[in-house]
């Protein structure tokens, strides 16, 4: 059977290209990965299909030996730290995360909370391919009784990390879920945490009421929740909450790296130790971290791997994930979220008068369609023939061009489609659009050519 890993583990159209024959043969290499005896957590998510799918993962993972803990309907993050804290062998989240609700992933974990490198995944990927497919007869879906005590274990972890018994006191938040595996969860965990806290979408759903990706265009009714309630800030969440948006209390989503900026200074005091971050992401941080600011390859597991490589301090993805080393590997909005309200509690300030304090950046972001062979070529000429003097190269995933006045121009082909990204960062809006236009233009021209 054909399985393929991409940057975050296997994922598709739920019972099409990922259905329980699928499940079943990666869950059984999945163990011989791990191996027998090993003890194994699983979480889903409560999009149509997640529940049977996992079922047919933990009976596929029991059939080899293994100890399935299952925590049920589970953010990834809960599941990443109960990994950690019981010390189990790794883990299993079925999930389609930021996607659309028709679409599943199988996305395995690590002892330490992090998604495998990708030596481990093609391992899995030829373990499974050697592996004769199931007879239906032999796929069966059966979950064990759910663990019942991980979110006391979870609010016990979060405070260890946060650092305060009530680091939220005082602050009122707004969240929205999305009706997802944080729907409930979230809400309970904020007020334990000492926040009062107001709610939309806070029922599980088999159907997210809206897009799924925690997106400006997409939180307009949790800006009017954090209005009408007048909050002290909002988080809206992806299902399985590794992902975060954060509203200020005039209604205004922030951009990922503003969220970035504030967590350096106010809960990191701007270093001095080191702060990861892909190369996509704004140059911003680099004027707010005093200490070293060290690039990675954009998506997981490339960002873990390199605070764990570099023993970084903070880490964090222009998605919305944000990470707290040497504890949180992984991507945590949920964590996140209790950063983002110990800040509040801590400088008694309005989230709009602190984000101020940061300049902006602009960035702009364009793609061009082609073949996988044009993508390929146009990498090639492109680093052989742009070499502008005021620019230093960066190549370790795409050719990013760095300029003195800190802004940068990156070409990077997609990793999931025949397609050219051309990202651009500036200071300034016009030196940003004009950075974009030679961008277009050089991918453009070499694609004229080789038509």
């Amino acid at each position: 059977m054909k399985v393929r890993f991409g940057t975050a583990g296997i994922r598709g159209l739920t019972n099409e290209e990922i259905g329980p024959e699928l499940c079943y043969v990666v869950s059984k290499a999945l163990a011989h990965h791990f191996g027998k005896g090993s003890k194994i957590a699983l979480g889903y998510d409560t999009r149509p299909g997640a529940k049977k799918l996992a079922g047919v993962c933990a009976f596929a993972m029991a059939s080899e030996g293994i100890e399935v803990i299952n925590f049920g309907v589970a953010s990834s993050p809960l599941v990443c730290a109960m990994i950690v804290e019981r010390e189990l062998d790794g883990g299993l989240m079925v999930t389609g995360s930021h996607l659309s609700y028709d679409r599943i992933g199988l996305i395995p974990l690590d002892s330490d909370g992090t998604i495998p490198p990708h030596e481990n995944t093609h391992s899995i990927e030829r373990t499974a391919e050697k592996m004769e497919p199931p007879r239906p007869e032999e796929i069966k879906d059966v979950l064990p009784e759910p663990d019942s005590e991980y979110l006391y274990l979870y609010i016990e972890f979060i405070q260890g990390i946060v650092g305060e018994t009530l680091p939220g006191k005082g602050v009122k938040v707004a969240l929205d879920p999305a009706g997802a595996t944080g729907a409930g969860v979230v809400s309970r965990l904020m007020r334990d945490l000492g926040c009062d806290v107001v709610t939309i979408n806070d029922d599980p759903m088999n159907y997210a009421p809206r897009r799924m990706e925690p997106r400006i265009d997409c939180v307009e009714e949790l800006v009017e929740l954090v209005l009408s309630k007048n909050a002290d800030f909002g988080a809206a969440f992806d299902a399985d909450c590794d992902r975060v948006l954060f509203v200020d209390e005039e209604g205004r989503p922030l951009s990922e790296d503003l969220a970035a900026c504030l967590f350096a200074k106010y809960i990191y005091n701007c270093g001095p130790e080191i702060c990861v971050t892909p190369v996509n992401s704004s140059g911003l941080i680099k004027k707010v971290w005093k200490g070293k600011v060290e690039e990675c390859i954009i998506g997981p597991p490339e960002i873990s791997l390199a605070a764990k490589k570099y023993k970084a301090t903070f880490a964090y993805e222009e998605s919305g994930k944000y990470f707290f080393p040497p504890r949180v590997l992984w991507a945590d909005g949920i964590i996140a979220t209790a950063m983002m309200a110990k800040i509040l509690t801590a400088k008694k300030r309005p989230l709009s008068d602190m984000v101020s304090e940061f300049s902006r950046h602009v960035q702009i972001k364009r793609n061009v369609k082609g073949t996988e062979e044009q993508m390929v070529n146009i990498l090639k000429h492109v680093k052989e023939n742009f070499q502008p003097v005021d620019a230093k190269l960066n190549d370790i995933d795409g050719l990013k061009y760095v300029y003195d006045d800190r802004s940068w121009l990156l070409f990077r082909p997609s990793g999931t489609e025949p397609v050219m990204r051309v990202y651009v960062d500036s200071p300034s809006p016009e030196r940003a659009r004009k950075l974009s236009e030679t961008g277009m233009r050089i991918v453009k021209e070499l694609m004229e050519k080789m038509e």
